[in-house]
């Protein structure tokens, strides 16, 4: 059997769309949103698909990267259909990722897979190392849920900028700037802000894919942490997951990051863990 690759530019077609969502029909939704799916057929995604046929023309193995920020730096990930899985077709895709990062100019990657010793031994083989781990949680939405009397959640507004720069620097660092610039852009993220008798105690970012509310960008002001704000925000973003009819709601969180206990507490449960790997010179 003869097998070709070739590669494609979002946003992609219907049809190429289409034999991508039959080739993961029924995996966990973990690949799913690993392989960027959300962003196949957005006219301003920034990314690209290396495809696996089959000589006739059945797709069996693809990958997928995007420059989720517009800085040059691409998250990538692969599937591979179990039956064509010891032909060395995830290498190939691997190589084909790696063409095309060099044609698009990366400055760097990321590769992203759930944590599993195959997954894991193949990219050691790339000469990829692990740089940092993810804890994937998800919780139900809430039917009611009542914030303090002196406490609102509300969109953001262009005045308190400044105020929301500051808590994000405190929280994170510099590298979180980039990211809010692009959240705000997005005419699909959300910013919100939590206030406390006006004063700006955390922030997350929303977004919708695939029936569930994503939150990310969660951070609470130092000056107010263990307040119950984080908590908080959690709950009311599961009661707006239940306003809005949707099914779940998803966060991701870094595995050193020791305020992750506030997301069990918030009702959610860890369903997967996502590594991230980078080659061993980038």
């Amino acid at each position: 059997m003869e097998l070709s690759l070739s590669i494609a530019s979002f946003p992609l077609d219907a049809e190429t769309a289409g034999e991508m969502e039959r080739l993961i029909d029924g995996e966990p939704e973990q690949c799913r949103t690993l392989l960027q799916n959300e962003l196949w057929q957005k006219p301003f995604a920034k990314g690209f698909a290396v495809l696996a046929y089959t000589d006739s023309g059945e797709l069996v193995a693809c990958a997928a990267a995007a420059d989720l920020v517009g800085l040059h730096h691409y998250e990538w990930s692969a599937f591979v259909s179990p039956d064509y899985r010891r032909l060395g077709l995830a290498t190939a895709l691997a190589d084909g990722v790696q063409h095309s990062l060099v044609q698009r100019g990366a400055e760097s990657e990321l590769a992203a897979f759930t944590e599993h010793s195959a997954s894991d031994s193949w990219l050691e083989g790339l000469g990829y190392h692990c740089t940092f781990q993810e804890l994937q949680f998800e919780a139900q939405p809430l039917s009611t849920y009542q914030l303090a009397e002196t406490v609102e959640i509300i969109p953001y507004e262009e005045q308190y900028s400044r105020e929301l720069v500051d808590l994000l620097r405190a929280a994170f660092d510099e590298s979180v700037l980039p990211v809010l610039e692009h959240n705000l852009e997005d005419t699909e993220r959300h910013v919100y802000l939590m206030r406390q008798e006006g004063q700006l105690v955390a922030t997350a970012t929303l977004s919708n894919e695939d029936q569930a509310l994503w939150v990310t960008a969660l951070a609470v002001s130092p000056d107010t942490q263990r307040s119950g704000y984080g908590q908080a925000f959690l709950k009311w973003a599961r009661h707006l997951a239940h306003q809005k009819k949707l099914a779940r709601v998803l966060v991701e969180v870094e595995t050193e990051n020791v305020a992750w206990p506030v997301y069990e507490k918030a009702g959610f449960t860890k369903i997967s863990t996502i590594s991230y790997w980078q080659p061993a010179v980038q």
